[in-house]
Order: structure tokens, then C-alpha cells, then sequence
């Protein structure tokens, strides 16, 4: 999910502001130590890659606004808020040099397809932790499926509130955005949760929001 081109600079400007102290904040706080444990950088580096790659496959509404499956939730949920932060950034640095893009749109693209869903997909977790039973399946099915979806509708309305306020030339959304947007996130929290599954089965060390004393602890009998 990007934003349109053609904003005025003014706005590029804002995202840069924005961004800069939470990036430095993301860099500051970060787990980089987990990096250098067994083949966990590798693991991250793998994801960036194939999210960027995500980041290719998409389409358009209207002549502007192009649309894409984020990939923001699972990497929150592999390897936290900082390192999500620090990864969907480089993920929007890196699609931006493949595909030849504005710089100064860098910023806005990382905060709305990057940040933003990435914040989403913690409180999600974080609401999930205090209120719910801390089991398995809410892990997958909350944490996963609807922290995807709602990552996925929180880029959407941000776009759309964008768009609404700057009205670029030619960025038009149309009667199709809301369809668009609830099949987008219905497809953000299938591979989500798809995903976030088969790694806590099968690959839990990749997963660092998932823990077994709290997701699998036994009842004492």
C-alpha cells in the first residue's frame, strides 16, 4: 500500500521529521545482539528480501496509487517493534532504488506501508496479552490473522486520509477503495497467520514475540 505520487514536498518533509526520531529510537532500542545468535540474521535478511519482492507484486486504483501485500506483521512478530521498524524502512529504501523512485517519498512509503502497520500489529499483540487467555491459538488467530488484517485496513485508511487532505493530481481512490481494502487485508492476515503458524510449529526461535513459558504452559494437575 503506497501513497500517490505527486504530494507536495511539504508532506515528504513531515514524513522525514516523523520518521528520523522514531528510526533513531528503533536503532537505539533494537535486540541486535539476537542478530548473532545461530542463523538469525540471516533469517532477517531473508525476510527483507522476500517482503521487498512482496512489495513488487501488486496493482493499481487509478492512474497513481498502487497498491501491495505489506509483510509488516510477521516481521513484528518475528523479531519485534524496533527491528520491524529498522527492516520495513530498509524494505522501502530498497524498493524505492529497484524501482527507481522518488527519494524524498522514501520516508512517507516507510511510515504507511512500514511503520504504521508494524505500530498496529504491537498494539494488537499487546491487547491480545492483557486480555485475552495467553494460548496458541490466540497467538495464531489474533495476533497473526486480525494483527495482519488490521495492519493491512490501518495503511488503507491512511492512504485514503492522505489522499483526501493532499488531493495530488490524478490520485483518485474511487467507489472500489473499500473492496479493495477488505480483500487486501483479508490476504495480509491469510499469509500472516499462514505463516506465523508454520514458524511457531516448525521454526520457534525464529519467532521472538512467541514464548513458550506463556503460550504453552501446562496446568499443573
Amino acid at each position: 500500500m503506497d501513497l500517490p505520487q505527486g504530494l507536495p514536498t511539504s508532506w515528504h518533509v513531515a514524513a522525514w521529521l516523523v520518521l528520523a526520531p522514531l528510526l533513531a529510537w528503533a536503532l537505539l532500542r533494537g535486540s541486535w545482539s539476537r542478530l548473532g545468535v545461530n542463523e538469525q540474521s540471516h533469517v532477517f535478511l531473508g525476510a527483507l528480501v522476500a517482503i521487498a519482492l512482496l512489495w513488487t507484486i501488486g496493482g493499481r486504483v487509478g492512474p497513481v496509487v498502487h497498491f501491495h501485500l505489506l509483510g509488516a506483521t510477521i516481521l513484528y512478530l518475528m523479531f519485534g517493534l524496533p527491528l520491524a521498524i529498522v527492516g520495513m524502512t530498509l524494505v522501502a529504501v530498497a524498493t524505492n532504488v529497484a524501482g527507481g523512485g522518488d527519494w524524498m517519498a522514501i520516508a512517507s512509503r516507510a511510515l504507511v506501508a512500514g511503520a504504521l502497520p508494524v505500530l498496529v500489529s504491537h498494539l494488537v499483540l499487546r491487547a491480545a496479552e492483557a486480555r485475552l487467555p495467553a494460548n496458541f491459538f490466540v497467538y495464531v488467530f489474533v495476533a497473526g490473522f486480525l494483527g495482519g488484517a488490521l495492519a493491512m485496513l490501518g495503511a488503507a485508511v491512511a492512504v485514503a486520509g492522505v489522499i483526501d487532505l493532499a488531493q495530488p493530481a490524478g490520485a483518485s481512490l474511487g467507489d472500489a477503495w473499500t473492496a479493495t481494502a477488505l480483500m487486501l487485508a483479508f490476504a495480509e492476515a491469510t499469509l500472516t497467520g499462514m505463516l506465523i503458524t508454520l514458524f511457531v510449529v516448525y521454526k520457534p526461535a525464529w519467532v521472538g514475540t512467541f514464548r513458550d513459558e506463556i503460550y504453552l504452559k501446562r496446568r499443573e494437575p
